[in-house]
């Protein structure tokens, strides 16, 4: 390759930007203090050791709360949520059908996963930064070791892959143990308690 063809190559490697106002831009920001959280986001929560608060942030996601609303709507292909958990809780082992991925931003977490081959549960801690994908289809689980403080304890990032990641598929324990506190879904697929 010459110089000159090498400068040439910026013809097909410029564009225009789309628009986009002031007012459309505001509607894809959220701030911390107006992003809708959930303490029963899903049929788990009722199972002690699995409290959590979810901050819905980007895209729909995936949630037993039908009143629970993303604070951006906007969202083609992924779906981000916050997490924020007392220490020694999180999500029971469940899978999505998507690859989910997780980014510790305070604190430490324990990731288990299944592997479906042996049936052997295993488990990495994550420290600040750390980053997991998560296969879609592969059953995992997380829990904070730090408490539910989202400055100095536990905050967990998730991003959902896809344009709808489908509903959470639980492992068969968790299903026993919420059927045991009456807890399962409605007629709507949303998770319902009759204690």
């Amino acid at each position: 390759m010459d110089r000159q063809t090498l400068i040439d190559s910026w013809a097909q490697n410029t564009a225009t930007s789309q628009g986009c106002t002031p007012a459309q831009m505001q509607a894809r920001i959220a701030r911390w203090g107006d992003i809708p959280a959930s303490p029963r986001a899903f049929v788990d929560t009722w199972i002690e050791g699995h409290q959590r608060t979810l901050y819905s942030v980007i895209g729909s996601g995936v949630t037993d709360d039908p009143n629970f609303k993303p604070r951006i709507a906007a969202a083609e292909n992924f779906h981000i949520d916050y997490i924020v958990a007392p220490k020694g809780c999180g999500a029971a082992m469940h899978w999505h059908d998507s690859e989910e991925v997780f980014v510790v931003q305070a604190g430490r977490w324990e990731v288990d996963w299944i592997d479906g081959a042996t049936s052997q549960v295993h488990t990495v801690t994550l420290g600040p930064r750390d980053t997991i994908s998560v296969p879609p289809f592969v059953h995992r689980a997380f829990r904070s070791l730090d408490g539910d403080d989202p400055v100095t304890g536990g905050m967990l990032v998730s991003v959902l892959g896809g344009k709808h990641p489908g509903r959470v598929m639980w492992d068969r324990s968790v299903a026993e143990k919420a059927k045991a506190l009456g807890a399962g879904f409605g007629p709507d697929g949303m998770a319902a308690r009759i204690p």
